[in-house]
Order: C-alpha cells, then structure tokens, then sequence
C-alpha cells in the first residue's frame, strides 16, 4: 500500500500492507489516535486504495478514480458539532445498501465517533453486525474506550502513534519550508510528536503561543499568590490542545530546572532563564512533585474532562506541589 508522507507508524502500515494489497479490506475499521497523529490521512488513503482501479501499489496515484478531489463512493460523517447524529447513523444504514457508483467499494468514513452516544452507537451496530459485502467502514476516534465494546469487538483496530523528530522532519522540513529546523524540533517536541498539530501549531500560531505561555507558566508558580497562575489558566479556557502543549512546554521547563539545580549541562526548553528561576527557589523534591503533578494532567486532559473544571484543577495542583 502506498501511504504517501504518513511518517513512522510502521507497525500499522504493515497490518495495512497486508490486507490491501491482498484485496482483502476489512468491513470495519477503528482508526485510534490522537489529534494531529494522522488518523484522517490514513482514513482517506485506505478509501483511497478501496476505490483505486489502478494497477500495482494502491492507491496508484495516477487513475481516474484517484484523481478525483471528491469521489462518490466515499461518504464523510463528522460527528463533531451535529445533534441529530442518530439520524445520521440512520440514514447511513440506508446509504449502505446501495451499490457503488463507480468503485468496488462503497466506503463511510466516520470522523469523531467518540463523540457519538449510545443510542446512535447502536444505529450504527445494526449496520456493523450484518455489513453489505461492498462496503467498508472506517471510523475515527481519540481512545477506544470512547466507544462501546459492541461496536469495538466489531471492528479491526489500528492505533496510531506520535513520531520521533527523525521520522518527522522529512514531512515537517517539506511541509513548512520557511521554518528554522531549530523551531521545528522545538515544535515537535511541544506538540508531542503529533506532524498534524505541528503544522497547525505552527500556520495558526499556536506555536507562538506556547511560546509566550510556558515561561510565564513557569514564573507564577514561583510568584507570590495565587492570582498569577489563575490569569495565565483562564487564557487556556477555550483551546484544549493550547493547553496540553504549555503542559508540555512546562514539562521541559522542568527537566531543565532539575538539571539546573544538580549540575547538569544541556537544554530542552526554551526557557532557560525560566528553569534556572525555578532551581533557585524550589528544592529538587518540590520540582519532582511539579514534574509528577504535571504529568498527572496531561493524563487527566486526555481523558476528555470539562476544560473550565479542568483549568480550576490544574491552578490548584501547580500552586499545591510547588508551595507544599
């Protein structure tokens, strides 16, 4: 199979490799990963190589159905923002059954799906338990457990993975041709070796952002009272990833001060001046309970708890691990 700039993620372009080019497409596919790990770059390729009628590696590239911006046997639902998402997996059911236009496949790509309730979880599951032979579905999601184990065990899952800086850099270097290499392996590591929120960070300015966020992250938990670290939280309130890559950004921070305080040499962040200010007012215990404390929250964002509850948390531990 041909899998285009996808980076790294050999594991699941091999388990790929062997079913297309095989002809031997699974009916159902759950696509785990991150935001930003390219799991929507592996949904189209598959239903890509499922509509290709090109010869050799699929997708070819080069014949009709793979030119096509749009093609008709690939239907999109994103279940982000939609409140009739039961409707929708209904009017899937029906869509399912009608042979392809053009392609040997009829294929349903199903973006967020997490996002759905049980009841339209279980609209889909009909469809799932008895799948007509020219259909495959491929559906998109942050975590399994997101989804119900009925629609799990019917499925054939692949988790994508974030990539190390030397599988990243070819697509980063192509991909952002004007950035500092430097900016780029800075970026990299920020956004957790996820190339989609690279990219985004970068062209958006979320980048910027963090850049300008970290530092002073990591001055008001050393500042007197509480009312700094609170101001710099409510400016996260409304971007959930802003927030996991400052959580990043403070991370090295972090690291640093340690290295700082013990005598170590070398850098990963980009705030040393910061991480010195922390090695010279907190003692290497109070910086190990910052670092588990952070840590911590990065597992608690991933697990989807309300952002303004999130934020109240995160104030409240930073200032209790760093104060004692």
């Amino acid at each position: 199979m041909n899998f285009g700039d996808l980076a790294g993620n050999e594991t699941l372009k091999r388990q790929l490799s062997a079913a297309v080019d095989n002809g031997h497409f699974p009916h159902a596919l759950l696509l785990e990963g991150e935001e930003g790990t390219g799991r929507r770059t592996v949904a189209r390729l598959v239903a890509r190589a499922a509509t290709c009628r090109g010869e050799g590696q699929r997708p070819c590239g080069r014949c009709a159905a793979c030119m096509k911006s749009e093609h008709p046997d690939v239907t999109v639902y994103d279940v982000y923002g939609k409140q009739k998402v039961v409707d929708a997996m209904r009017d899937l059911r029906q869509q399912a059954h009608l042979l392809p236009n053009e392609a040997p496949h009829r294929v349903f790509i199903i973006e967020n799906a997490q996002l759905m309730l049980p009841a339209a979880q279980n609209a889909l599951l009909k469809t799932l338990e008895e799948p007509p032979r020219h259909v495959l579905f491929i559906l998109l999601c942050e975590n399994r457990t997101q989804l119900l184990e009925t629609i799990r065990s019917r499925c054939t899952l692949l988790t994508l993975q974030p990539v190390t800086w030397d599988e990243a850099a070819p697509v980063l270097q192509r991909r952002l041709q004007t950035v500092d290499v430097e900016e780029l392996q800075r970026a990299h590591s920020l956004f957790g070796g996820r190339i989609g929120r690279v990219i985004d960070g970068v062209q958006e300015g979320t980048f910027r952002q963090v850049l300008e966020l970290t530092p002073a992250m990591a001055k008001a938990l050393v500042a007197v009272g509480e009312m700094p670290l609170m101001t710099l939280t409510a400016s996260l309130e409304k971007d959930k990833e802003l927030t996991a890559a400052v959580l990043r950004g403070l991370t090295l921070v972090l690291r640093d001060a340690l290295a700082c305080r013990y005598g170590a040499t070398g850098r990963l962040s980009t705030a040393p001046e910061e991480a010195s200010l922390l090695a010279q007012k907190l003692t290497g215990t109070r910086l190990m309970a910052l670092m588990k404390t952070v840590d911590d929250l990065q597992q608690d964002l991933l697990h989807n708890m309300n952002n303004t509850l999130f934020l109240t948390r995160l104030s409240a531990r930073l200032r209790q691990a760093a104060m004692g």
